[in-house]
C-alpha cells in the first residue's frame, strides 16, 4: 500500500517544468510529458526496484524501403507497468515508426517510439503526476482530486464554471471523420505509405488527441497500421 506522503503526492497538480510542449496544426500548442520524465517520477513516487514496465511483445508491423533508399519501419508494443506497491498492472500498446537510411537504426528508434509511448499510455493511469489533466486541453490543474479509499473522505472540489452545456462524451471532435475516411481509404488500398504520411499530417496538425467514437485518432491510426501491416 502506498503511505500518506505518495497520495498526497500522486494528488497534487502536475509541475509546470516538467510539460514539454510543441506546435501543432494552425499554431496550437500542444503538452506532453518526456518519457525519461515519467521514469524519473516513477522512480520518485515509487522508489527504485519498486515499479517495473515489461515489454510483453514487440511485433514488427511494416517495413519498406522509399525512393530515396530510407527504411520506414514500425512496431506495435504491448507494455505492462507494474507498481509493487499498488498490487496492480497497468497494460497499454502502441505503434512507433521511424524513418532513417540505416536499416538497424529505423528498427531501433521505431521499437524505442513504440516502448515510450506504451510506457507513457500506461502511465496515465496513476493521474496527474503522470499527465492525465493534460489530456484536458493541456491543462495543469489535478483533475483527479482525491480518491475514497484510505479514510472514505473526498476532498472538496470546487465546481467547473460552464457558460454552455457540455458536449456529450461520445461526440466527435469537428473534423475527425475525414482523417477517418483518409484512414479507410489508405487500408482498403492497403498503402502504408498512405498512413504514415497520415500519421506524418497529424503530428504537424496537432488532431491526434480528436475524438472519433469515443477513441482517439492516434489509437484509430495504429490499429489501421496494424491492420494493413497483416495483410
Amino acid at each position: 500500500m502506498l503511505n500518506i506522503q505518495q497520495q498526497q503526492e500522486l494528488l497534487k497538480p502536475i509541475s509546470a517544468n516538467r510539460v514539454a510542449t510543441r506546435q501543432g496544426g494552425g499554431g496550437k500548442s500542444l503538452s506532453y510529458l518526456e518519457a525519461w520524465d515519467v521514469k524519473a517520477h516513477l522512480i520518485r513516487i515509487f522508489g527504485f526496484g519498486r515499479w517495473s514496465a515489461n515489454v510483453l511483445s514487440a511485433e514488427l508491423v511494416f517495413e519498406e524501403q522509399n525512393e530515396k533508399g530510407q527504411w520506414n519501419v514500425g512496431y506495435k508494443v504491448l507494455l505492462e507497468l507494474r507498481v509493487y506497491d499498488l498490487i496492480c498492472s497497468y497494460t497499454e500498446a502502441a505503434i512507433g515508426s521511424a524513418t532513417l537510411s540505416q536499416r538497424g537504426e529505423a528498427h531501433d528508434m521505431a521499437i524505442k517510439t513504440a516502448e515510450s509511448d506504451a510506457l507513457k499510455r500506461a502511465a496515465i493511469n496513476l493521474g496527474d503526476q503522470f499527465g492525465l489533466s493534460l489530456y484536458n486541453a493541456g491543462s495543469k490543474q489535478a483533475v483527479v482530486g482525491g480518491t475514497l479509499d484510505g479514510d472514505g473522505t473526498m476532498p472538496d472540489i470546487p465546481p467547473v464554471a460552464v457558460t454552455e452545456a457540455p458536449a456529450a462524451i461520445s461526440q466527435d471532435s469537428e473534423g475527425a471523420d475525414m482523417w477517418i475516411e483518409s484512414m479507410k481509404a489508405a487500408v482498403t488500398d492497403k498503402d502504408i505509405s498512405a498512413l504514415l504520411a497520415i500519421k506524418k499530417e497529424m503530428n504537424e496538425e496537432g488532431v491526434n488527441d480528436f475524438s472519433y467514437q469515443g477513441v482517439t485518432l492516434a489509437k484509430w491510426l495504429d490499429k489501421a497500421i496494424a491492420s494493413t501491416s497483416k495483410k
